[in-house]
């Protein structure tokens, strides 16, 4: 399927009271994606599909104004812990990616109620393990004239926009960590990341929090969560200087939550592409990936969201699933919540992390 290409920004407005936006293309600075390829992942059984059931302010990050290729200066990154276990030396770098589109109102819900869930795996199955944790930026907005003229009078649905706040510089870099969400249903405040940094590493206080803090991503940005993963993983954005400096490291495990309710037809490249990108950032190693994809299941006559009658292949975030060895693919529409899909992954991260052997 020939995918639409985003040419301009579109121009954020209020509809009818709800506060949404119609969506904005990728012009505001992103760190650049590549387009090498490593000649493809096989699918194998281990790729899961969850259906009905569930259990249910300040920081230092980007403060430089400097930038390295077009990215702003993210600073030195931390050191990485010691005395890590055997395996993949008990390194995990997780990337969460929410689309923070206006059809998100919903999922934002069940989303917010499946934190508990998600700190509770990680603490109870990878409490010593040397974790990052970055929520990457899906929304444009910092500095958009529609939303900081006249904000209180113009725009009145969406009271929480921070008027008045300089962003950082990486603020506006699609990709980089969220450390001040923005928007309606968002935390509309800097979060208070103890790392410093622009993403959660392992020894935070109030994990719960910090947590619930970057990925509360509101729905006045947009969806692309496949490219915006990609823009995350680019070797610019984690290199000294850029935005999310020392997050990916060559030793550590991968693992990409995506979480978005539409197919994601507008992010650049194909399932293909997205998958290789995955492979790339590790090496060629698809071994030391693991993808969780939560997204509308209307492909399936058993989904929770309703059959929709569509082709199989024509859904290309479950595509982008079943191309990676190790996934886990879940219903967006599971009102129990998404902690049980994060909770299936961890058998699989685990796992890997066993045999994960850094490049």
């Amino acid at each position: 399927m020939r995918r639409f290409v985003l040419a301009a920004a579109a121009v954020l407005a209020c509809n009818n009271g709800s506060g949404q936006g119609s969506g904005f293309s990728t012009s505001i600075t992103t760190a650049p994606v590549g387009t090498s390829t490593t000649g493809g992942v096989e699918t194998t059984a281990s790729t899961t599909t969850s259906g009905a059931t569930g259990t249910g302010e300040d920081s230092a990050a980007g403060s430089s104004g400097s930038s390295v290729g077009g990215i702003p200066d993210g600073g030195v990154p931390p050191d990485g812990g010691d005395k890590p276990p055997a395996g993949c030396k008990g390194k995990i770098d997780f990337v969460f990616t929410i689309s923070s589109a206006w059809t998100m109102e919903d999922a934002q819900g069940w989303l917010k109620s499946s934190f508990p869930g998600f700190i509770g795996t990680l603490e109870s199955e990878f409490a010593e393990f040397d974790y990052h944790i970055l929520s990457a930026n899906t929304s444009p907005l910092w500095g958009h004239p529609v939303l900081c003229a006249n904000c209180e009078d113009f725009c009145p649905e969406v009271p929480e926009y921070p008027c008045g706040v300089e962003p950082e510089p990486c603020d506006k870099v699609r990709g980089a960590g969220v450390t001040y969400p923005i928007g309606e249903h968002a935390s509309n405040k800097r979060c208070d990341l103890a790392s410093g940094r622009r993403y959660i590493t392992a020894g935070q206080p109030e994990l719960e929090e910090a947590f619930t803090c970057i990925a509360s991503v509101g729905i006045n940005g947009t969806s692309m969560v496949a490219e915006v993963t990609m823009n995350a993983l680019t070797e610019e954005i984690n290199a000294p200087g850029g935005c999310d400096a020392g997050f990916l490291r060559e030793d550590a495990l991968l693992v990409v939550v995506a979480i978005q309710d539409t197919w994601d037809d507008f992010s650049a490249g194909t399932p293909q592409d997205w998958a290789d990108a995955l492979v790339e950032a590790k090496g060629g190693d698809p071994e030391a990936v693991v993808l969780v994809v939560v997204t509308s299941d209307t492909d399936d006559p058993d989904g929770l969201c309703g059959y929709s009658g569509v082709p199989p292949g024509y859904h290309e975030l479950r595509t982008w699933t079943e191309l990676m060895p190790h996934s886990v693919f879940g219903s967006i529409c599971n009102e129990a919540g998404y902690a049980s899909y994060f909770a299936e992954a961890a058998a699989k991260i685990k796992t890997q992390c066993d045999v994960f052997v850094p490049q």
